[in-house]
């Protein structure tokens, strides 16, 4: 029997190549700006220191060592003491004289006693064991905190942003094609 020649016919298909670089973002952010000041506490100390007052007048003056400007004063003050005795005494010899009922002779016996005598001016102070004062002024301290601080001044830097677009690259790998054999068909006439 004879064979039935047969059309052969191939077909490819179109093949579609795509080839794509994904899109990148790149985000880079520099650091914040910071300005730092600082102010540094603070401790200040005051003192005095002890202060010792001695006053020996005085014990100067029981020694009979009076300061010049002290001294006139002194003399002044016993004066009016020994004016105050001679005027006592003069009373008292003044009483005797006026004594006429007396059986006695006030002028014969004061004329003995006649003498003339200075007055003794006594200007030394008392000696006692407290002649000398002495005074203490404790020191004084005083001490101030005083507080520092840190001011900051942030400031923030925005982000640097930076978009690389990808891309599609699309195109044919492979032709569609379709392709037709015949058979040989032999004839002989």
């Amino acid at each position: 029997m004879p064979s039935i020649p047969q059309i052969q016919i191939r077909q490819t298909y179109a093949k579609i190549g795509m080839d794509s670089t994904p899109a990148k973002l790149e985000i880079r952010q520099p650091q914040a700006t910071i300005e730092m000041h600082q102010e540094p506490a603070k401790l200040e100390i005051e003192h005095s220191y002890p202060q010792v007052e001695i006053d020996q007048r005085k014990a100067w003056g029981a020694l009979g060592y009076v300061p010049f400007p002290d001294f006139p004063d002194r003399i002044y003050e016993r004066l009016q003491q020994v004016f105050v005795n001679n005027l006592a005494q003069m009373a008292e010899k003044g009483d005797r004289f006026a004594a006429i009922h007396l059986q006695e002779d006030p002028f014969a016996e004061m004329a003995t006693d006649l003498s003339v005598s200075l007055p003794e001016l006594d200007y030394f102070d008392t000696p006692s064991y407290d002649n000398v004062d002495i005074d203490v002024k404790p020191p004084t301290l005083n001490i101030q905190w005083i507080k520092g601080g840190v001011e900051l001044e942030v400031q923030p830097n925005k982000p640097e942003m930076h978009y690389i677009p990808g891309n599609v690259d699309i195109y044919l790998k492979q032709r569609n094609s379709l392709q037709i054999f015949l058979p040989k068909i032999e004839q002989r006439i």
